[in-house]
């Protein structure tokens, strides 16, 4: 392993590099202006280079100080963001959730006023991506996904049927509300999804059948093909739970006429190994009990 420098002397070169004076770093760390400049010393020797030059009564870093100070920047806010990536730790009440950003907005927001009412003194704390895999960076406490683990570690069970159905803006609606299936999808340009080139798993037998539809784009982010649907620019099929707000506040209609499938379900999954605290296990019995009461 290479040999780093002393940490004290990185804070000592961080505050000397942003205030330009060994002097103000000096009373910024409450220490001496000898002890500063004996522990930049240490870090030019570690270098290799100088890092300050002397400019009248102050200091100025530099080329290569400069780069440094670049890394020392970036190294400051990685310990600083990763103190704060295990503050929940250090709270009992407090439970980490990893979820898709649909999930988070379509499921959870909307009733964090009943689980605030539940459990009033349960903190929770997001995490939100589209791959299970990303978790190997963080412990976490609950992961909502539809990729299944099916391990002797995990305690994986089903949480949510998830469907997909077609949506579009309101005045397209009221346009296509007569309009009989599959025909309705003539009437307006589809918009796809880069991970559904297909759109539906029916449209192809459909359109070898003759039918003629048009797309209008394609979007590699389910979020922005509902916001597109609301500026009704088309028709869109994606999950209820990426639509749900949208389609709570009317932004958006389903068609009526156009079926829907079912989609992947999604799994609430923890460690087989005890839950860190009470709470753990008060949120994982709520969300499941929200499930399975169609709340």
């Amino acid at each position: 392993m290479r040999r780093l420098p002393p940490l004290q002397a990185l804070l000592a070169f961080d505050a000397a590099a942003r205030l330009g004076s060994f002097t103000r770093a000096a009373q910024e760390l409450a220490l001496t202006q000898s002890a500063i400049s004996h522990q930049i010393q240490q870090l030019e020797e570690w270098a290799g280079v100088p890092l300050f030059r002397r400019i009248g009564r102050g200091v100025a870093l530099t080329a290569a100080g400069v780069l440094f100070a670049q890394t020392v920047t970036s190294a400051m806010a990685t310990l600083a963001d990763g103190r704060d990536r295990i503050e929940p730790y250090g709270n009992p009440d407090s439970v980490i959730i990893y979820c898709a950003p649909q999930f988070a907005t379509g499921w959870i927001m909307p009733r964090m006023p009943a689980f605030s009412a539940t459990l009033p003194d349960i903190e929770i704390w997001l995490i939100t991506g589209d791959e299970v895999n990303e978790i190997d960076r963080v412990d976490v406490d609950l992961v909502v996904s539809a990729k299944e683990i099916r391990t002797p570690e995990v305690i994986c069970e089903p949480l949510l049927d998830e469907e997909a159905v077609a949506i579009c803006g309101p005045m397209t609606a009221r346009r296509l509300r007569s309009a009989p299936f599959p025909e309705v999808l003539t009437q307006a340009p589809l918009l796809m999804l880069e991970a559904r080139p297909e759109w539906a798993p029916w449209l192809p037998e459909l359109r070898r059948g003759g039918l003629r539809t048009r797309r209008a784009m394609t979007i590699d982010d389910p979020r922005i093909l509902v916001a597109a649907a609301e500026q009704e620019a088309g028709i869109a099929m994606v999950s209820r739970l990426t639509a749900a707000d949208a389609l709570t506040s009317g932004r958006v209609e389903i068609l009526p006429q156009v079926p829907g499938f079912a989609l992947a379900p999604l799994w609430l999954m923890r460690s087989a190994q005890p839950a860190r605290s009470a709470a753990v296990d008060a949120v994982y019995e709520w969300m499941v009990r929200r499930c399975r009461d169609g709340n």
